[in-house]
């Protein structure tokens, strides 16, 4: 029987699959950050930050808070023969493991909507951004038509616990971010989904 994160790993190999390129794509179209240090947050199995490795000169960090999803994304990502760029970390966003001013792509997705204080990491993330950098934090499925894809193969299959999801409404976004002293940010929630554009 599949454990959790194993049922997450095969989630993303099989249903989600089409989403992790196409929102990799949108990170670069709206951030223009190709090169230099990226940070995956909540980063699961890593097949977002396998995504965009596979298509920019960015060293990587994979992040969870699980020991049983690093494993897993530490052998996706060798399986990718991406070891020479991506680099799995266990690691909270409460208490980023980077310095100040570290990376110049900081991305999420999925993961801010389980975030016990989301000030705090907001105010972590753009401590760890370089001047300039960006960071592209939140959550969807990069289109509407990949949507209802998943939602229609869910309905069908049964399976609908991975996208059971704690919800944030606009406001609460807005009010972290003003709590965080974050002042130059753009919040995205159109087809691709809710996402927070954050530029340093």
């Amino acid at each position: 029987m599949e454990t959790d994160p194993e049922r997450m790993d095969n989630i993303s190999r099989t249903t989600f699959k089409e989403i992790y390129p196409l929102i990799a794509g949108q990170i670069i179209e709206r951030c223009g950050i190709k090169e230099g240090i990226g940070i995956d947050i909540g980063s699961g199995s890593g097949a977002l930050a396998i995504a965009l490795g596979k298509i920019t000169d960015l060293k990587m960090y994979s992040l969870d808070i699980s020991t049983e999803m690093h494993q897993i994304a530490k052998q996706n990502i060798i399986n990718e023969r991406l070891t020479y760029k991506i680099f799995p970390l266990i690691a909270d966003v409460h208490q980023l493991p980077f310095n100040g001013e570290f990376a110049d792509l900081i991305i999420s997705r999925g993961s801010m909507f389980f975030w016990k204080d989301l000030t705090r990491c907001f105010r972590e993330i753009y401590r760890v951004l370089k001047p300039s950098g960006f960071a592209y934090i939140g959550g969807g499925f990069g289109s509407a038509k990949l949507k209802e894809q998943i939602k229609k193969s869910n309905k069908e299959s049964k399976n609908s616990e991975h996208v059971k999801i704690p919800k944030i409404n606009i406001e609460e976004l807005q009010k972290s971010l003003y709590n965080a002293e974050i002042k130059n940010y753009e919040i995205i929630n159109d087809d691709s989904g809710l996402w927070v554009l954050i530029k340093k």
